[in-house]
């Protein structure tokens, strides 16, 4: 690879996709080929990142709690087939079958059946038992170890399980058994170490959500119950609560390349690197989109496994408030490489995987940058076109069937927990954890939306339910997975008039 010429390339990307900085690194045939970054960790104070800036890196936390298992696989306290109920005696699910039957390897290959439900949690005040606790009121949405299903919370239950197995906070855990070994001492787990570094970028998601334009700074992902004095980590840590750099995260990208050896020490046995690198659950189409040179598309533990141009690349993402993360490596190539950037939901961090394979095989003609950017622009098209779609299905000239006030309650669902909806001056506010308030518009009939760019579930509907006396009873709401039916939230009992 030649680095000079592909440094510029980058250059050119990030002006492309205008991005506020990416940092990169690239390992080839043990040696590293770059680890710096480009553009601004910090837009305002024109600060450059290197390879020594922090970023978080999202679900790329999600191998790393996958070698937390795999280490006490090694020493004989865990098996990867054995029920997790074993390890964690509380863990339930809402049907009996699975309860007695979901593994470790199920929780972390995401076969269970079970959808993302991660509204729950974003911007929620729970606790990472609870996030484990609501497992049970999960509906599938396919068989059990029938289809693919990405999921969040089974990663925070595998971490539990780490916690249960070894006595120790998952965080502790991963801290002594993985990062101290690697030489990883720019690695955290808390904001408050982020925050204590100057070396760190800040966190930006487009100004204008439905285009994909602009840029504005935005807030990290902070939960009330993350207190590093106390040692309790984010909620959904070990699925992706983890803040690195490029200088670290290439230790990590060598030790898979090394199948899991550092030096002359293995901390975890070839055995278990290649559980976690292999095909555990074939997925039916990829996770972007479908491309010719790709192939054979399925996760292992922790990782993702797919073919491109006929080599096998083992990869995982990662997103979280205003940042993007991805890192891969392809062994028979001797390659791996990882990209931090700090805009939410940049598919650069794709188009950076793909077009440095490309690269390291001496192929130019992948266009993967203007591929991805393409890809981004019909997603937004679809977007307006579903909006649009909206607008032709209104019924004109509906009135709610109640006053603004009879809709005004909490209502609840176990799944999810409460939504609160409110009136004020005769409109209505709709609030749920600890998200921004949305203003309610009319839409027709018994049916509203969110009208409010600011607010996370702006133009979503909600449909208000009556009783058989024609009293509010209830809500409908999709907040998960398209494949979820919408919600039926049941409105609570109004025990302040009650009492009064």
């Amino acid at each position: 690879m030649n680095a000079a010429v592909y440094r510029e390339k980058i250059e050119r990307e990030v002006k492309a996709w205008a991005m506020p900085s990416i940092a990169v690194g690239i390992l080839k045939d043990g040696e590293t080929v770059m680890a710096e970054g480009f553009g601004y960790a910090d837009v305002d104070g024109r600060r450059k990142p290197d390879a020594d800036t922090l970023y978080q890196i999202g679900s790329c936390s999600k191998a790393f709690t996958a070698a937390a298992a795999a280490i006490l696989a090694d020493q004989g306290k865990l098996d990867w087939d054995k029920p997790a109920r074993e390890y964690l005696p509380w863990l339930r699910f809402k049907e009996s079958f699975m309860t007695e039957n979901v593994s470790v390897r199920d929780l972390l290959c995401h076969r269970t059946g079970l959808p993302r439900y991660d509204a729950y949690w974003v911007g929620s005040a729970c606790t990472r038992r609870d996030m484990v606790e609501n497992l049970r009121n999960m509906d599938r949405v396919c068989g059990f170890r029938a289809g693919w299903n990405y999921q969040n919370f089974c990663y925070v239950a595998v971490g539990m399980i780490v916690e249960e197995i070894s006595g120790m906070s998952w965080e502790q855990f991963v801290q002594e058994n993985l990062l101290d070994p690697l030489g990883m001492t720019r690695t955290f787990f808390w904001l408050d170490d982020m925050a204590e570094q100057e070396n760190r970028s800040f966190p930006y998601e487009p100004e204008n959500e439905l285009e994909g334009t602009g840029m504005k700074r935005v807030d990290h992902l902070r939960f009330p119950a993350e207190n590093r004095e106390a040692g309790v980590g984010a909620p959904y840590g070990p699925a992706g609560a983890i803040i690195s750099c490029i200088s670290d995260m290439m230790k990590w990208v060598k030790f898979q390349l090394n199948k899991g050896k550092v030096g002359d020490k293995q901390i975890i046995s070839e055995k278990n690197m290649r559980e976690m690198h292999r095909i555990n659950m074939i997925m039916e189409k990829p996770l972007l989109a479908d491309h010719p040179e790709q192939d054979l598309h399925g996760y292992g533990m922790g990782w993702f496994v797919e073919s491109h141009r006929g080599h096998k690349v083992i990869h995982h993402g990662g997103n979280v408030n205003g940042y993007s993360a991805h890192m891969f490596f392809v062994p028979d190539l001797d390659l791996a490489s990882v990209t931090l950037i700090n805009f939410g939901h940049a598919r650069m961090t794709w188009a950076m995987m793909y077009d440095t394979i490309d690269e390291a095989l001496g192929i130019e003609d992948g266009n993967w940058h203007e591929r991805m950017r393409g890809m981004v622009q019909k997603q937004v098209e679809a977007g307006k076109k579903h909006l649009e779609k909206l607008e032709e299905e209104r019924v004109a000239d509906t009135k709610p069937a109640h006053p603004m006030a009879d809709y005004a309650g909490t209502y609840e669902t176990a799944a999810y927990g409460d939504i609160v909806v409110r009136e004020e001056n005769g409109e209505l506010f709709l609030k749920y954890n600890l998200l921004k308030e949305g203003k309610l518009e009319h839409y027709h009939y018994e049916t509203f939306r969110v009208n409010d760019a600011s607010c996370d579930f702006n133009f979503m509907q909600i449909h208000f339910k009556t009783d058989p006396k024609g009293k509010v009873c209830g809500l409908e709401i999709a907040i998960g997975d398209p494949r979820q039916k919408a919600e039926f939230y049941t409105r609570k009992p109004e025990t302040a008039k009650a009492e009064a």
